[in-house]
């Protein structure tokens, strides 16, 4: 009745995706909810890691090299000096001299620097978690900076050339990567373990399924279609007596039993991709057992 080539069968490319069509919302739903997870996750993390409310200030400054008298200045005042000469002592002192409430340690600790094209365009960068604080160091700065420029022969001016406001900065800003991600494994973990269950599933999908598990019995095809039609009239009579029976309505009744021996045989229905087989397993070992002629199933 059952073959042992069902359970040593090759990778079908047709079984599969019929596997896969029917679990679709399954790897759908593992793949959002990857994502959300992802985000909720990283959400979490970003605001354990980051605590307080982080403000921001950047302020670019346009400064005019003399280059007349010192053609070299340029290579000097580059970006790597520059973040430190923002908190040397020249710029710092005047810096506590307009902001006398503030501390050096609260200067060094807020105030970086940085050039990134142009070797005229200085960007000081103000960070912390007192919004107040931030401001009076970025305010400091505006007047320390060209003070520091009276003071280097070097240099002719600094100009404050963008006055930009405060803003709230999050330096943890990666939701869409972390939703990313957890959705990517989401779908990784869900296709194998589709994948995996295909491997284990013993439910019939195809009708090289059926023609291995039960290679006696023909499989006529979806019935009222050209397939099940001329499959029937080939192998069967096509106007016979022939009974149809599906497994959820297979009884143990004599007089059923009867019938169907009296008929020209039965014809199994069968409803593919759900697994029934140790139902149709029963349904056809008792119907050969009490003499009924199994002619051929159909989906």
């Amino acid at each position: 009745m059952s073959s042992n080539d069902f359970y040593t069968r090759s990778i079908d490319l047709k079984r599969f995706w019929r596997q896969l069509r029917r679990r679709l919302w399954m790897v759908i739903a593992a793949t959002v909810v990857g994502a959300l997870l992802g985000l909720l996750i990283y959400v979490l993390y970003s605001n354990i890691m980051s605590g307080n409310t982080v403000y921001r200030i950047r302020n670019d400054y346009y400064i005019t090299f003399n280059h007349e008298e010192f053609p070299n200045g340029v290579d000097y005042y580059n970006a790597y000096t520059w973040d430190g000469i923002l908190r040397d002592d020249p710029i710092v002192n005047k810096a506590l001299e307009v902001q006398p409430e503030i501390s050096r340690q609260q200067i060094l600790d807020s105030v970086t620097g940085e050039i990134l094209g142009d070797y005229r365009i200085l960007t000081v960068v103000v960070t912390g978690t007192d919004q107040q604080l931030v401001q009076n160091i970025s305010d400091a700065y505006k007047k320390a900076l060209p003070a520091f420029a009276d003071i280097v022969d070097m240099i002719k001016t600094i100009e404050v050339w963008t006055d930009a406001d405060i803003e709230v900065y999050d330096a943890y800003t990666r939701e869409p990567n972390a939703a990313f991600l957890g959705g990517l494994i989401g779908l990784l973990v869900s296709l194998f373990a589709v994948v995996l269950y295909g491997i284990f599933d013993d439910a019939i999908y195809t009708e090289r399924d059926w023609a291995m598990r039960y290679p006696a019995i023909p499989f006529l095809g979806k019935r009222d279609t050209d397939e099940y039609n001329a499959n029937r009239s080939h192998l069967l009579e096509y106007d016979g007596n022939y009974i149809e029976l599906a497994t959820e309505q297979f009884r143990y009744d004599l007089d059923e039993f009867d019938r169907m021996r009296k008929a020209d045989g039965v014809i199994l229905k069968l409803k593919p991709g759900v697994d029934k087989t140790e139902e149709m397993d029963k349904v056809v070992y008792t119907l050969t057992k009490q003499d009924v002629k199994i002619v051929g199933v159909m989906e």
